[in-house]
Formats: structure tokens, C-alpha cells, sequence
């Protein structure tokens, strides 16, 4: 019995969204050869300092995944890349040499998370691509793996209850190194093999799974480099943006945890015991009350609102990389906007948004309207004729990283 003839596989040598939109999105996978620096979608010195933030800012356990061999590290300790490895190179230097050579995978979720520079080219990046196809509503995902060996590869969702496939879309940029791929959709003629090389972006689209080529899967002598950026295509549940639309405050039943998640607990049994009173404890009343308020029809609409803007703002890439401290100005400063700044008023407030983060301010429409509108058309703004809640609105900005001084 003869094998599965290979799928056919285009390969071009510049991406061009247009056609991409029209030929292969949601259709077929495509590799587009050796991007340009200022085409692609990172930048080899900036995936290597988003993994250093990952490793230093806590919950890195959750973010981080490191295994030697066949071994998942519970804790890395120094195994994680630090800022004295100062590039890639360095650190696999270092790692290798602490390993004795034995092969290792580094895995880091949420790249974007934590490092400006990196979420601005890839959101700049899947702008083209959003301008054809539209910006998903779920978060789209970015996870380095970087290492001479493959990590323990994790099952893929399960297909729903109608036979649409659970994942989404996957591109997959080598930024070091080479990469052995084979994608399958699963059905007779549908399996294909590509090697990867720096400067190369693979797309997958829905309904193929992807893996590392068996040849590949043995250690290799130099650590190999490629980031997989995750675009949802399933839609969301009815609902699932509920969690975020009344859970404004923090918990408090878990203020620590937030809402949701595994830590609310609730008394073993079938909730018929006799011995419970006919007043809920007061935490749980309180838990009940924050829902309560935060249903109301003006802050529903205030939260619905925040998350409006947040999302235009975010270039799909969830969470975005925390706001910095508020900048700091004197009378004979000029700024200007160096991102998009969009605002709206909601049952008599004014929020403002860049950069994926919202902020609430004291200045009136008129007032908003006249400053917004001067930085989103380019004009220097003198911060020493701003009233003291504008000049509090330029800090904010600053923190957002979407003004900057001249």
C-alpha cells in the first residue's frame, strides 16, 4: 500500500495581505520565504528580552515551561534566560553548558504580555491582515519555543459537537535556527513536510493540526528559535464576555485570585443540608451585592464601554504589556501622540483608551474633544496650556506609552 500523496503547499517569496486574504486565509497553508526584518512580524533581540520579562515578573510558572530531556523543571531556578545572557546566543551558551549538553525546551506564553516594543510590531504586523479579515473577538495568542529539542507536545482541543475543528489559525515565524513541520488535516492526501529556516512564516489554518517532523525531533547541535502566533476562528459561547463585563472589582471572596477560577468554595454535599441558616454568610452577601451593582443597567453600559475601547485599542493582542509609570512634565514641555488615542462618553463620564488600556477623566467632551483631536491629527500639544486634569491626562498617556515629548 502506497503513502498518502503530500499536499500541495504554495510557497511565496513576500506576503502580500491582499492575496493572502483572498487564497489562503481559513483555506490552505502557505509559506512565505525569508521576510524582510521590517516586514516580520518580531525581531530576534526583542523575543529574547519579552523571555527575560517572562522569566523575572512573577507568575512566571504559569508563563514558563522549561524541560531537559523528557523532564518537565517544576523549578528552573537559573535556568531560565536572565539580562547578563544579554542575546540567545549567551544564554544557550550558558544553558548548555550547565546541562552537559543535554537537550532542552523553553516555552513562554504570552509573550506580547510583557514587553512594548514586541507587542507593537506584532500588533503592526496582523494590522494588514485585520484590515482584510477583521480583528477576532477572542485574544490572539503568542508562545515562543525556543531550544534543541521539541517540548512535549500538548493534545489539541477536541472538535466540537458539530465537527468544526476547536483550534484556530496558527503562523509560525523562525526567528533562529531551523524547523522541521509536518501539517495533516487528518484525510487522504491532506499531509505535507516543510523545513523552516530564519525569516520564514508558515501559516496553518484551521483544520490541520501541526507537529515536528520525526527527523527533527532528535537534540540538535545549534537551539532553534519559532514563535506561533494563535488566532481564534471558533465563535465565542454565548456569554463568555460576561466574566469581564461584571466583574469590574475585585473578589471578595478571593481579592487575591480575582473572579472565578477554582478558588470559590462552596460546602461539600448535595446543598440540602439542614444546618444551613436562611442568610447567606456576608461574604457571599457581598460577593452577591458586588454582582448586584455591577448589573446595573449605567455600569454594565460604563463596563461594556471599557471593553470597547480596550479592544480597539489592543490590536487583538491580550493582555497587553502593563502601562508604565505616569510621565512626568514641566510648562515648557511639548508632546505628541505616538499611537492612536480614542475616547467616548458614557453616562456622563469620559473614558480614554490607548495602547489596550482605559482611564477615566474629570475633562469635559468639549474639552477632551479639542485635545484628542490635536494629537490624533499630529499637532504638538504645549503641556504648560493644558488645565491641570488635561496635564493629568498627558501623565496618563505617557504611562500608556502613547505620548511622548518633544
Amino acid at each position: 500500500m502506497s503513502a498518502a500523496p503530500a499536499a500541495r503547499i504554495d510557497v511565496l517569496t513576500a506576503l502580500d495581505w491582499q492575496r493572502f486574504a483572498d487564497e489562503y486565509w481559513d483555506r490552505r497553508p502557505v509559506l512565505i520565504r525569508g521576510l524582510a526584518p521590517a516586514d516580520a512580524p518580531f525581531d530576534p533581540n526583542e523575543v529574547f528580552e519579552s523571555a527575560v520579562v517572562a522569566a523575572q515578573r512573577p507568575p512566571a510558572r504559569e508563563r514558563i515551561r522549561l524541560t531537559v530531556g523528557t523532564r518537565l523543571l517544576t523549578d528552573p531556578g537559573d535556568l531560565l534566560p536572565g539580562p547578563e545572557d544579554g542575546t540567545f546566543s549567551g544564554y544557550d551558551r550558558r544553558t548548555l553548558r550547565q546541562l552537559a549538553d543535554d537537550p532542552f525546551a523553553l516555552v513562554v506564553r504570552d509573550l506580547h504580555a510583557g514587553h512594548h516594543p514586541l507587542w507593537v510590531r506584532e500588533r503592526d504586523f496582523l494590522a494588514g491582515l485585520w484590515d482584510r479579515v477583521g480583528q477576532p473577538l477572542a485574544g490572539v495568542s503568542t508562545t515562543l519555543h525556543h531550544g534543541t529539542c521539541e517540548p512535549v507536545p500538548e493534545p489539541e482541543p477536541t472538535p466540537s459537537a458539530d465537527g468544526a475543528p476547536a483550534y484556530g489559525a496558527t503562523f509560525l515565524y523562525t526567528v533562529r535556527g531551523q524547523r522541521g513541520l509536518r501539517l495533516d488535516s487528518g484525510g487522504p492526501g491532506r499531509r505535507t513536510s516543510v523545513e523552516t529556516v530564519p525569516g520564514d512564516l508558515l501559516y496553518r489554518p484551521p483544520g490541520f493540526r501541526h507537529s515536528v517532523e520525526p527527523h527533527t525531533v532528535a537534540p540538535r547541535t545549534a537551539p532553534a528559535s519559532v514563535v506561533r502566533i494563535g488566532i481564534p476562528r471558533s465563535p465565542l459561547r454565548p456569554g463568555a464576555e460576561l466574566h469581564s463585563l461584571l466583574a469590574p472589582g475585585p473578589n471578595p471572596v478571593s481579592p487575591q485570585a480575582g473572579w472565578g477560577g477554582d478558588d470559590i468554595l462552596v460546602p461539600d454535599g448535595d446543598g440540602r443540608s439542614r444546618d444551613l441558616s436562611g442568610t447567606l454568610p456576608p461574604v457571599l452577601a457581598a460577593a452577591l451585592d458586588h454582582f448586584k451593582q455591577a448589573a446595573r443597567p449605567a455600569a454594565l453600559e460604563r463596563r461594556v464601554a471599557r471593553e470597547a475601547l480596550r479592544q480597539a485599542t489592543d490590536g487583538g493582542l491580550r493582555p497587553v504589556p502593563p502601562p508604565a509609570r505616569p510621565g512626568y512634565f514641566t510648562d515648557d514641555d511639548a508632546v505628541r501622540a505616538t499611537e492612536r488615542v480614542l475616547w467616548a462618553e458614557v453616562g456622563g463620564r469620559r473614558l480614554v483608551a490607548a495602547c489596550g488600556h482605559v482611564l477615566e477623566t474629570d475633562l469635559s467632551a468639549p474639552e477632551l474633544s479639542s485635545v484628542i483631536g490635536l494629537l490624533n491629527a499630529g499637532h504638538p500639544v504645549q503641556v504648560g496650556e493644558l488645565a491641570p486634569p488635561a496635564r493629568t491626562l498627558m501623565s496618563r498617556l505617557a504611562g500608556f506609552r502613547s505620548v511622548e515629548r518633544l
